[in-house]
């Protein structure tokens, strides 16, 4: 028996003895080779696990530790400015009050 895996983005077939195999994207199948029927199709070639992964995780976790420090900081202005309101608010209110 021999191992086929479909690595192309659509289902192929393999023509045997008892018919057409179709390897939907992705599964991968046993069958005997004796009993194949002609050529089998091109199945592609399995991704590589190469370093550009890492290098694109590294980037993104980069990417993400730079927005979240945006966010720490714009929730802390955000804070600040609150603040600011409320004591403007106060400030005001306290001018606005009718003599007594």
């Amino acid at each position: 028996m021999k191992k086929f895996t479909n690595h192309t983005v659509g289902p192929k077939g393999i023509n045997t003895e008892e018919g057409t195999i179709w390897i939907e994207p992705g599964e991968t199948l046993e069958l005997d080779p004796k009993t194949i029927k002609g050529k089998v199709p091109d199945l592609g070639k399995a991704p590589a696990d190469d370093a550009s992964d890492d290098g694109d995780l590294k980037a993104l976790k980069k990417q993400v530790a730079t927005l979240t420090k945006q966010v720490e900081d714009l929730t802390k202005e955000r804070d600040e400015l609150a603040q600011d309101k409320d004591a403007l608010t106060k400030q005001v209110e306290d001018l606005t009050k009718p003599a007594k």
